[in-house]
């Protein structure tokens, strides 16, 4: 009987919108008010977008790294938390205690939709990974590589003011 072999808590995420910006405009007699500041050009939308992208990523690596190790690292915070690292910790502790690991021999993560909460605090983005993984028991294969294409819902939350984003909850679309 093949172990069956827990979704990879890939997630992908949208980008949420920036709250508008840094100070407002004064206007003075023959002068153009800039309205372009680093704190504001990090939270425009492109900027938040890519912050969105860049949560899926690393969120996506740490998937990896966990199915194989059986731990959540000290960095898993960068990019997920609540639900979506309560997760990854119980089904490492799952697998662990079936002395069961899982090779990411491919992976491929795509961002099929995004949408922004108006508040911009949070974003959703339906995500699809592609890709093989092998399954080890007691560090040695367990049948030949398995194809995964899965799409899953994944909720982000932004992280305070900053543009950044982490990974807060996943869920399946089938």
């Amino acid at each position: 009987m093949r172990p069956a072999i827990p979704l990879t808590t890939v997630v992908v995420a949208f980008a949420i919108g920036g709250c508008g910006g840094g100070g407002g405009t004064h206007t003075i007699a023959g002068h153009v008010p800039t309205t372009t500041t680093t704190a504001s050009q990090s939270n425009t939308p492109a900027a938040l977008e890519q912050a969105v992208r860049s949560a899926v990523q690393t969120n996506a690596q740490l998937s990896s790294y966990v199915l194989w190790h059986n731990v959540v690292p000290s960095w898993a915070t960068r990019s997920t938390s609540g639900p979506a690292l309560r997760a990854l910790r119980d089904s490492a502790a799952e697998r662990g205690a079936q002395h069961l690991q899982i090779r990411t021999v491919s992976q491929r993560v795509a961002i099929v939709s995004i949408g922004l909460d108006p508040s911009y605090l949070s974003a959703t983005a339906k995500v699809r990974e592609s890709g093989s993984v092998v399954s080890y028991r007691r560090g040695h294969p367990s049948g030949h590589p398995r194809q995964l294409n899965e799409v899953a819902q994944v909720e982000l939350h932004r992280m305070g003011s900053s543009p950044r984003f982490r990974v807060w909850k996943v869920g399946s679309t089938r």
